[in-house]
């Protein structure tokens, strides 16, 4: 592939995003304008601001990866993800937009009456949502590296621009480019998931086929509970992700919420299905993969032209931004409005914007000193924010009779039991069903104790 072609065909997109974020920062006004965008959010918008939000490097690259290694099992990843959607759909969004809060961390001050305890769950969000973005930059940095552009430079631009039309439009700029970039993405992996097919076309992916073909080019065996981990992670942090929250805070309705969330979930799963047909069969088809990269980018290499793979790299990095902008506005809403206390009390909407680019600076820097797997990294992300806020944030969602000390019990819970499942169940579904279940039990004793 050209890298000239490459570099033209990015910055040329990455600037027309950063030109909607400068036009769109004009029309924003206040910080709810900026972090909310008025709650005036209609159903296409946030189905695909939604879609962006779930569709980066973890579902593109990483389900190809896993796909590469075990075959169909790949998709779990993404099932979690729609499975998430799902329950959303079936009361949880509706309740989202209903509860009138900027933050998912918010909800400690409002029914737990505890403003110590917003900024505890606030600061877990943060981290959480934080090594998510970390692993988006890591991802962007390998297709760099994969397309032959070292020079690190090219990559600090690229999310410069994207750090400047975050911060200067907020949600508004976010949600217009995001539904620019879904469909972008929709039409030339669809494009060439088509003239990527068998001669038989998608009659060929009948049950006895796949089944047979796992068993031939899969043949390690895979214990369920071994693979269960990621499916339940990626599910349950949906419902408290405050990425996603925001969306649904910033719905027009309670019923805009509901079925954006559904449409969400048929478009993840569907689309989901052609990275790991690129995964699965860049295995059979015995493509070299280089250390460190995703095996979607040698397979399309190898069947496509040098336009259209350049086309595919910017889709891909696109689906990266997707992700990245709404993590940067989720990362830096928690801290302007759950740590607004510290914060002047003047100028809000520039201080606003002020914390939105040292919150992607600081992801930029660091991004340098870690590397990993993709999905290992957002798993770890998960599991931390699960354990620790799951149990009395989903309660606080549909309980009005709450104790703050039950809240406390059950997040010193759920965190002790993260760090002694991260050091004794390595690689098991207990890792992930131990915390909640003490973090649950912890609420149920602190919940007990607090009425003696």
């Amino acid at each position: 592939m050209s890298i000239t072609l490459f570099l033209i065909l990015l910055f040329s997109l990455t600037t027309i995003y950063f030109i909607i974020g400068l036009i769109t920062s004009s029309k924003v006004t206040s910080v709810n304008d900026y972090f909310l965008a008025n709650r005036q959010v209609g159903i296409l918008p946030l189905t695909f601001t939604l879609v962006a939000t779930q569709l980066g490097s973890g579902l593109l690259l990483g389900t190809a990866a896993r796909a590469y290694s075990i075959g169909l099992w790949g998709i779990l990843y993404t099932l979690g993800i729609s499975i998430g959607f799902l329950i959303l759909g079936f009361g949880f969004a509706a309740r989202l937009q209903s509860l009138n809060i900027a933050t998912t961390a918010e909800i400690f001050e409002t029914r737990y009456h505890s403003p110590k305890l917003k900024m505890f769950a606030s600061l877990v969000s943060i981290i959480s949502l934080w090594g998510i973005l970390v692993a988006q930059i890591i991802a962007s940095h390998q297709l760099f590296l994969s397309c032959g552009i070292e020079d690190p430079r090219w990559l600090l631009c690229f999310w410069a621009l994207l750090i400047g039309y975050t911060m200067l439009g907020g949600l508004r700029s976010v949600i217009i480019i995001d539904t620019l970039q879904v469909g972008f993405i929709l039409i030339i992996f669809s494009v060439v998931f088509y003239y990527a097919l068998p001669k038989e076309g998608l009659t060929t992916f009948t049950m006895a086929n796949l089944i047979k073909m796992q068993n031939y080019y899969f043949t390690k065996k895979y214990v369920l509970s071994a693979l269960l981990p990621v499916v339940v992670s990626s599910a349950l942090f949906s419902l408290i992700e405050q990425d996603l929250a925001q969306k649904f805070f910033a719905a027009r309705t309670a019923w805009t919420a509901t079925i954006a969330a559904f449409l969400s979930s048929i478009i993840i799963t569907i689309f989901a299905c052609i990275p790991l047909y690129f995964g699965i069969f860049a295995k059979i088809k015995n493509i070299a993969v280089p250390a460190g990269v995703s095996p979607l980018l040698p397979f399309i290499e190898k069947i496509s032209s040098e336009w259209v793979y350049a086309l595919v790299v910017c889709a891909l990095i696109a689906a990266i931004a997707s992700t990245a902008d709404s993590l940067l506005c989720a990362i830096s809403s928690h801290i302007a409005q759950d740590f607004s206390s510290f914060l002047p009390t003047t100028r809000k909407l520039l201080i606003a914007k002020f914390i939105t680019f040292i919150t992607g600076a600081c992801a930029l820097g660091v991004s340098f000193y870690i590397s990993g797997d993709i999905i290992s990294v957002l798993e770890q992300s998960y599991r931390f924010s699960i354990s620790c806020l799951f149990v009395p944030t989903i309660i606080a969602y549909f309980t009005e009779n709450v104790r703050q000390g039950a809240a406390l019990v059950a997040i010193v819970c759920g965190s002790l039991s993260f760090i002694g499942a991260q050091l004794f169940l390595p690689h098991s579904i207990l890792q992930d069903i131990i915390p909640l279940a003490l973090s649950l039990l912890g609420y149920i004793l602190g919940a007990i104790l607090s009425e003696k």
